[in-house]
């Protein structure tokens, strides 16, 4: 993944950036999301599946903001809660507006957003030392499988692009 993760994001700032700043450098994006996250959180991201109509929602979103320039960030390093970074991020009327042309909240788009962030961890760094990939959800992991190309394409990860 891009060193600057996936959300900033329009997918690719979606992916990119949150996994290269979860997943790179001396702070690993493994470290960065507990962090930014309560143990009630994790456990509701662990439990949340998605459905095709919630990634598909996610993917348009992202497009969206790609196109429109939208910075979204779902890593804000000093946000302690999903209600903290939901907090941040409705401070940009730019992030209101893109969401609710999506049929999306806040909560369930950074809900959706940390599931499949962490179905794609699970699929690329489960060789890795001290990578808990039993934390992603199974049914979110393939989910993320089938549409992997799809959504490496869109965050400039595919090589052809």
């Amino acid at each position: 993944m891009r060193a600057h993760r996936s959300y900033a994001l329009a997918w690719s700032v979606l992916l990119a950036s949150t996994a290269s700043a979860l997943a790179g450098g001396s702070t690993t994006s493994h470290s960065m999301i507990p962090h930014a996250l309560t143990a009630a959180d994790r456990t509701a991201i662990q439990h949340y599946t998605l459905s095709e109509d919630a990634f598909q929602k996610l993917l348009a979103t992202a497009k969206d903001a790609k196109a429109n320039q939208v910075p979204i960030d779902i890593v804000d390093p000093h946000a302690h809660s999903l209600d903290e970074t939901a907090a941040h991020l409705e401070h940009s009327a730019d992030f209101r507006a893109l969401i609710a042309r999506h049929g999306l909240t806040t909560r369930n788009f950074l809900l959706g957003e940390y599931a499949l962030l962490s179905a794609e961890f699970a699929v690329k760094y489960a060789g890795q030392p001290n990578f808990d990939a039993s934390l992603a959800n199974p049914a979110n992991v393939a989910l993320y499988r089938r549409h992997e190309a799809e959504l490496d394409a869109l965050s400039g990860d595919d090589v052809n692009n």
